[in-house]
This record gives structure tokens, sequence and C-alpha cells, in this order.
């Protein structure tokens, strides 16, 4: 699959690069993070919005010409706060709405399996010391080698 326009557009829109007299960036450097990124558009916009924030801190300054004053100091601080609020918070974060947990090899029928399998190395319960050498029944110990 290809980049398209639709995909530089709304990686565009997610960091903000919509002025369309003056862009941050060129349609080919987004062309360059969604295919690094697989054409994911999360990450590629995480991706130009750390370029953005670069480029913007490299060419902030504030320029007089005659009247006219030009002031961008500020600009890639703003950004940066704006970049912080987007990565940390997960309600302007999309990536946190698609993070579940899990967790396996708990459940008793796991843990059951996992003694069963002969590839597998179980601990089973002490034999005693005073001479009572006889196999362990393994119904009798708990299928959870932890609480042993």
């Amino acid at each position: 699959m290809a980049v398209t326009p639709e995909m530089i557009s709304a990686c565009r829109t997610e960091v903000g690069d919509v002025v369309i007299e003056l862009p941050i960036l060129a349609d080919s450097e987004y062309t360059y993070f969604l295919t690094k990124n697989s054409e994911n558009i999360r990450r590629a916009s995480l991706d130009a919005a750390k370029t953005i924030l670069l480029k913007l801190s490299l060419n902030s300054k504030d320029s007089v010409v005659d009247v006219l004053t030009v002031r961008t100091s500020m600009q890639a601080d703003q950004y940066r706060k704006a970049l912080q609020l987007y990565i940390k918070s997960p309600e302007l974060n999309g990536m946190y709405s698609t993070v579940s947990a899990w967790a396996g090899g708990i459940s008793k029928s796991d843990m059951q399996a996992n003694v069963d399998n002969l590839d597998n190395n179980a601990v089973l319960p002490p034999v005693s010391a005073v001479g009572n050498q006889s196999q362990v029944d393994p119904n009798t110990y708990s299928t959870n080698p932890f609480l042993i």
C-alpha cells in the first residue's frame, strides 16, 4: 500500500501543521514518517511532532525589520508544551485507546497444563527426610508451584 495524500493530511491534522500557506514540514517529510512507521498515522504523527519541535527550536528567534517585529522565540516552547500534553494525556493521545491489559498463565487450567507438560520442570513438594521415599501423588499438591 502506498502513502496517500489523505494519510499526509491526517498526520498534518494530528500535529497541527495545518496552515496551507506556510507548512512546517513538507509532504516528503510526512511521506518518510509514514513509510518508516508502516503507514501508521499515530506513530508517524509523533515522529513528525518531534521533528517540528526540533525545527521550531532551531529557528526560534526575534527579528525586527523597520516597524515589523517577528517573535518566534516562544513558538517552540508553546509547541513543546502542547506536544507534552499530547503525549502524556490519555484523552488527547489516541494511542492509549488501543492499549489493553492481558495476563497469561495464571488460571488454574493454565498452571495444570504447565505441570502436565513433560518438557517443563514442575516444582514438586519435598519428600520427607525421615525415610518416606515413596512417590508423591500428583493430586495431593497444589497446582500452583509458588503456593507449595
